[in-house]
């Protein structure tokens, strides 16, 4: 039987519903918090509901739906219409002003799938389009700070077992790319989570006092099923999947779905998969196009423009430079430059409050 996607009654997101939750009398929920009655306080039966004057177009409407209030700086707005809102506030935005940004995890559980370059480059374009972004390092090989020729003193271990704040310990890499880095210590602070009470949280808690600044965020994963892995699952809002055009990549993409499901089911926490990337791809290769047909029979429209395989993805690296700045004609540059755009057209765009506009 084929997947049904729908659109949540509050926010407007499609997603196929898997719990009894998400299901109500003429409507569907995406999450608990879309479901909860504070925010379901415009889908109020028709003899209450109120008339209201579009922001966007002007025109005077009856309210019904919860996706035409947002909450604003200077009170609630209303909108008639689904491209009313969008205009408003721009594709796939979060229904309320200063609401945490999209923290998207870049997760493989197999190595060499390319999820250090799929990171700093999605992380760099994103930035380059005017976001403000952070990028966290949890890998022990410490690749982005390198990537980027940075040499911090401090890393990811500090934050997460001392407690240090993470803008001591965090570089600003480029105009509005912001890179929390690692080393080979986050080995020991897997040890120190493990003594943790709530082991699988600590991430959240130690980078949500500084989330309001950023307009996304970014993980950078490393290759196992670890528990600095499953604090990146529980922190994050949305997984990007990089798989190399290869058999046993598939069969790492199997395993991130399973850690995927534990985490909603066992934690508690809910986390969409906004994407598969196919990477390292070779169209003269029968392999690569057989992974691509396995990858769309699967996961359907969430298959992304795949990354071919280009020399200059390779040495951008050992020059310090994102792809972008070391060969911005490149089939690399090309590539991720579309990344970015699918992304952008689907992660939430946040609503920034007027102070937060102001600092970045």
């Amino acid at each position: 039987m084929g997947v049904s996607w729908v659109e949540c009654s509050t926010c407007a997101k499609r997603f196929v519903p898997r719990f009894s939750y998400q299901t109500g009398p003429n409507a569907y929920y995406c999450s608990i918090q879309c479901r909860s009655p504070s925010l379901e306080r415009a889908s109020s039966p028709p003899e209450v509901s109120r008339e209201g004057q579009c922001m966007a177009c002007g025109s005077s409407f009856a309210v019904e739906y919860a996706y035409q209030v947002l909450a604003a700086e200077e009170g609630e707005v209303l909108v008639c219409s689904r491209s009313c809102r969008e205009q408003w506030t721009g594709p796939s935005s979060r229904p309320a002003a200063g609401a945490p940004p999209p923290v998207l995890a870049v997760l493989n559980q197999k190595g060499g799938t390319g999820k250090t370059t799929t990171a700093v480059s999605v992380a760099a374009g994103m930035a380059a389009e005017g976001r403000r972004v952070l990028l966290v390092d949890l890998d022990a090989q410490g690749n982005v700070a390198v990537s980027l020729g940075l040499k911090p003193s401090q890393a990811l271990y500090e934050v997460l077992v001392d407690g240090v704040d993470p803008r001591s310990v965090w570089s600003e890499a480029r105009e509005r790319l912001v890179v929390l880095p690692s080393n080979q210590t986050v080995a020991a602070a897997e040890i120190e989570l493990v003594n943790m009470r709530d082991r699988a949280t600590q991430l959240r808690r130690r980078l949500a006092p500084v989330l309001e600044d950023f307009d996304v965020v970014l993980l950078d994963c490393g290759p196992s099923l670890s528990l600095l892995n499953q604090n990146a699952l529980t922190f994050s809002s949305h997984v990007l999947i990089p798989v190399s055009c290869d058999y046993l990549a598939l069969v790492g993409v199997r395993q991130v779905l399973r850690t995927v499901q534990h985490v909603k089911e066992v934690l508690l926490h809910d986390i969409d998969v906004v994407g598969v990337l196919p990477t390292l791809h070779d169209g003269r290769n029968r392999i690569s196009g057989q992974s691509i047909d396995a990858l769309r029979g699967y996961f359907g429209e969430k298959v992304m423009p795949p990354i071919r395989v280009n020399s200059k993805l390779k040495e951008a690296p050992s020059h310090k430079q994102t792809i972008f700045e070391y060969a911005p004609d490149s089939h690399g540059a090309l590539d991720y430059g579309a990344v970015v755009t699918w992304l952008q057209d689907r992660l939430p765009r946040r609503i920034m409050t007027p102070e937060i506009q102001n600092a970045s």
